[in-house]
């Protein structure tokens, strides 16, 4: 770690704690949680009311129990990347440099964790096709288009960070996987309002689902738009615009801001508030702290060498 890297200012070095820890908070409330709903699950199937419902065909049963099993492994392993990117931020704000190895650690498990979403895909998409009760296209979807754009650049430049290999290939990795990981989720939160809150209709829209509606399209779709001019800007001229850094990070905790606000007046959001990525909006705080450097400031290694 140079003496650069030791110049960042303590606001963001703060900021990035926060996100960190909330990042762990919400990796902790689901690894607590899945194992109770899986029992529900495997409870239900050998219900007599499921025994006795046409979803009861060995095709189903398999394909729900393979996405819960994976699912309750891969909350497992998001508590664990939780856990290293808090132990990697830790690390860096006490100038150890071994946090970048840490890092990519914690990169890669949360790669595996997406992966290990690819049963529900399974599940949904497979199960819409042959017409499966209880089975959803969009939802299907929006799992597999984040498997595909996120875990392939998060395990290469996982692997690059915890084998300490060279700046220039972890910064080019780091700039394919940052805005592929914000796409990923516009993905996600497009198709649920696609599958789930559009069918409300326009003879049911208010101001409340109308707000709703335009985030669910256009908040995080700017946001990864930004990311990816940063990081083309940045990868060309070694150089970060930090204020498209910071307004990319405060759009895309302003999602889900908005978000939470909007369910307070339209019911439907506030039912799905807890499959959402909550803890993100401190993502924005962090925006927040990055927009208010000085112009002159350089950091080395706040982001792989990166010079704001």
């Amino acid at each position: 770690m140079t003496k650069e890297s030791e110049s960042l200012p303590k606001s963001p070095k703060i900021c990035l704690l926060m996100v960190a820890i909330s990042f762990l908070a919400y990796s902790i409330y689901w690894a607590a949680i899945t194992p109770f709903s899986t029992y529900g699950v495997f409870t239900f199937i050998e219900s007599p009311t499921f025994q006795n419902s046409v979803m009861n065909t060995p095709l189903e049963v398999q394909l729900v129990l393979f996405q819960e099993l994976s699912a309750a492994v891969g909350y497992i392993v998001n508590l664990i990347a939780a856990v290293l990117a808090l132990k990697s931020v830790v690390q860096y704000i006490k100038n150890d440099q071994k946090w970048q190895s840490t890092l990519g650690r914690a990169i890669i498990a949360e790669a595996v964790f997406f992966l290990l979403f690819i049963p529900t895909t399974l599940h949904h998409m497979g199960g819409a096709i042959i017409s499966m009760a209880g089975a959803v296209f969009f939802v299907g979807l929006s799992y597999l288009l984040q498997a595909l754009l996120i875990v392939p650049p998060f395990m290469v430049l996982g692997l690059k960070l915890k084998n300490n290999q060279s700046q220039a290939a972890i910064k080019k990795w780091a700039c394919i996987a940052a805005p592929l990981f914000v796409f990923g989720f516009w993905f996600k939160y497009l198709f649920l309002w696609i599958d789930t809150f559009s069918p409300m209709g326009p003879q049911q829209a208010t101001i409340a689902s109308t707000v709703g509606a335009v985030n669910s399209w256009i908040t995080l779709l700017i946001a990864g738009v930004l990311t990816a001019f940063a990081c083309s800007s940045y990868y060309k001229t070694k150089k970060m615009k930090k204020w498209l850094v910071g307004i990319a990070l405060i759009l895309f905790g302003e999602y889900f801001i908005i978000y939470d606000l909007v369910s307070i007046w339209v019911p439907v959001y506030a039912w799905f508030f807890y499959i959402t990525d909550i803890w993100m909006i401190t993502l924005s705080i962090l925006g927040i702290a990055i927009l208010k450097l000085k112009i002159n400031t350089h950091v080395s290694k706040f982001g792989f060498g990166i010079k704001i």
